[in-house]
C-alpha cells in the first residue's frame, strides 16, 4: 500500500507517531469505567472485529484460531452473554455483513473466497472466487434489497458490486486505492465508500449512482458513518488524526470532534442520531478510550477508559440499548449506553 504513495504516506505516518506520545498523555487523564460484564472468548481465538446480529439478540465476533488457523465467527447471547455458537472457515475471516432480515450472511476470508452463509443452519450456500483475484476483501456492506453487496479490497483496484442471485461482480466507483471503509445507512438510502486517499464516494444505496464526495487533501480517510436520520456521516482521518461530521445534505464539513488520541477507525451513530461513539487505541501501550460526541454541537459529552490497554473495535445494539468493546486482548465488555446516557443528561 505504502508503495503507492510513498510521500503522503511517508507524512502521514511521521504525524501518526507524534501524535500517540501526546495522546498517551491526553488518555491518561480519562476516568476507567467497569463494564457490566465480559463475553468469554476461547483462548486461541483472535477476534478482528465485532457486530451485533440484525435482532440485537446475539453479537458476533470474528476473526481466527490460533491453533488450528481456521477462521471463526463466534456467536455470543446477550442476555447470557454465553457463547452459544462457532462457524469455521478455511482461512482468516477478514470481513462479514448479514443481510437486514439476519436470515444469510456474507463472509470475506484471506483465502482471497467470499461466501454466503445460512445463519440458521450455518452452512454454505455458495462460494465466490474475489474479484480480482487474489486479493482479498476487508470490508463488506449489504444493501438493503438483500441481493446485492459490496467488497472493499486491500489492494488498490477500487470496490466491487456483486449480484447475490447472478453470482456476478463489477467495478464500482473510479478510484483505484484501498477500501478503508464501508458503511450503509440504517434508512438503507446511501452507500459510502472510503479509500486509502483524500476522498470519500457517496452512492444511493438502491440505483447505486453517485451522488457526491467528501475530500480533505492531503489526508487519509480511514473511518465512516452514515446516521440513521440521513443528516450527518461521520469520519476518521488521519495525517493528522481527526473525527469530523459533515452535513448529510450538503456534503460539507460542518465540525471537528474533540478528544481524538489514536486512529479513530470505529465509528457509530446511536439510532437515535443524537450521539456519536468512537473508540481508539490499537496498540497495547495506548490507553483505551471510547468517546461519546454530542452530533448537534461535535462536542464531547463523555469519554472514558474500557481498560488498560488498547480497544480496537465497538459495536452498538440495534436499539442502542449496550455497548460492546473489544481490546487488543480480545476480551469483549459489555457497557449499558443507556446509563451512560443518564449519566449525560441526554437519554
Amino acid at each position: 500500500m505504502f508503495s503507492r504513495q510513498p510521500n503522503l504516506w511517508g507524512i502521514l505516518i511521521m504525524s501518526a507517531i507524534g501524535s500517540f506520545g501526546h495522546a498517551r498523555c491526553l488518555a491518561e487523564n480519562v476516568p476507567a469505567r467497569e463494564p457490566e460484564a465480559t463475553f468469554p472468548c476461547p483462548n486461541t481465538h483472535t477476534i478482528g472485529r465485532i457486530l451485533f446480529t440484525p435482532d440485537g439478540t446475539q453479537l458476533v465476533g470474528f476473526g481466527k484460531d490460533r491453533t488450528t488457523r481456521q477462521g471463526i465467527i463466534d456467536f455470543w447471547d446477550l442476555k447470557t452473554q454465553k457463547l452459544v455458537r462457532t462457524l469455521t472457515h478455511p482461512d482468516e475471516v477478514a470481513a462479514l455483513a448479514f443481510t437486514a432480515d439476519g436470515q444469510r450472511l456474507v463472509t470475506a476470508a484471506w483465502d482471497n473466497r467470499l461466501r454466503i452463509l445460512r445463519v440458521a443452519t450455518g452452512k454454505m450456500e455458495h462460494e465466490f472466487e474475489h474479484d480480482p483475484r487474489k486479493q482479498t476483501a476487508n470490508h463488506l456492506a449489504v444493501l438493503p434489497d438483500g441481493q446485492r453487496f459490496v467488497s472493499g479490497n486491500v489492494g488498490f483496484s477500487g470496490p466491487r458490486i456483486w449480484s447475490m442471485k447472478n453470482r456476478t461482480a463489477a467495478a464500482l466507483g473510479g478510484q483505484h486505492e484501498q477500501v478503508t471503509a464501508l458503511a450503509v445507512g440504517s434508512d438503507g438510502k446511501r452507500l459510502a465508500v472510503a479509500y486509502s486517499a483524500p476522498v470519500i464516494e457517496i452512492w444511493s444505496a438502491d440505483k447505486l449512482e453517485a451522488q457526491g464526495q467528501l475530500r480533505k487533501e492531503g489526508r487519509v480517510f480511514v473511518g465512516a458513518a452514515l446516521s440513521p436520520n440521513g443528516e450527518h456521516i461521520a469520519t476518521g482521518l488521519i495525517g493528522p488524526l481527526e473525527v469530523i461530521l459533515w452535513d448529510g445534505a450538503s456534503l460539507k464539513e460542518r465540525v471537528t470532534c474533540p478528544g481524538v488520541v489514536d486512529v479513530p477507525k470505529a465509528l457509530t451513530f446511536t439510532p437515535d442520531s443524537k450521539f456519536l461513539v468512537g473508540t481508539m487505541g490499537a496498540e497495547r501501550d495506548v490507553l483505551a478510550k471510547v468517546c461519546i460526541w454530542d452530533v448537534a454541537s461535535g462536542k464531547l459529552a463523555y469519554a472514558f477508559s474500557p481498560y488498560k490497554h488498547g480497544c480496537m473495535r465497538q459495536a452498538l445494539s440495534p436499539d442502542g440499548r449496550w455497548l460492546v468493546t473489544c481490546g487488543v486482548d480480545c476480551t469483549l465488555r459489555l457497557w449499558d449506553f443507556d446509563k451512560i446516557r443518564r449519566e449525560i443528561g441526554k437519554k
